[in-house]
């Protein structure tokens, strides 16, 4: 990651009820598609429902509301025609640098992050998984502006 310096990029954060319909509508209205978090809930598919007793955590039946992350934004963007650039890494770094180029661009970046480490989650929900999803709006002395 670039160290030092400051660079933010003009981006309008909303409040939203669901990490990544909010951030889906954020990342589209940033871009001139004029769409609120709800909307983006619905035609996301994000309600959903599913018990799989065959599956425990914490000794109760796994249940689900909705699919798996990255749905909700993918299918918004397919269903609005919006073409979007979705990467994955394995390795620390290459993912910086890839956030990096695109922050210098001056584009926000929707990104998906592990749950275990976020200190906002309860503990008893902290396992890793990529489940939570975040705007990257900037840099500032060496940390990125979420």
């Amino acid at each position: 990651m670039k160290t030092g310096g400051t660079l933010t990029i003009d981006f309008q954060h909303r409040q939203s009820a669901h990490c990544e319909s909010g951030v889906t509508a954020n990342l589209l209205s940033h871009h001139g598609v004029g769409i609120d978090e709800p909307l983006a809930f619905g035609i996301g598919s994000g309600l959903f429902f599913s018990y799989m007793p065959f599956i425990r955590l914490y000794d109760a039946p796994l249940t689900s509301f909705r699919y798996l992350p990255g749905s909700i934004f993918k299918q918004t963007a397919h269903l609005l025609g919006v073409r979007m650039r979705v990467e994955k890494f394995r390795d620390r770094e290459k993912a910086m640098d890839a956030l990096d180029r695109a922050l210098d661009l001056g584009q926000p970046v929707g990104v998906q992050v592990g749950v275990y480490w976020l200190p906002f989650f309860p503990e008893a929900y902290r396992f890793h998984f990529n489940a939570h999803n975040m705007v990257v709006y900037g840099r500032e002395n060496g940390e990125y502006l979420i």
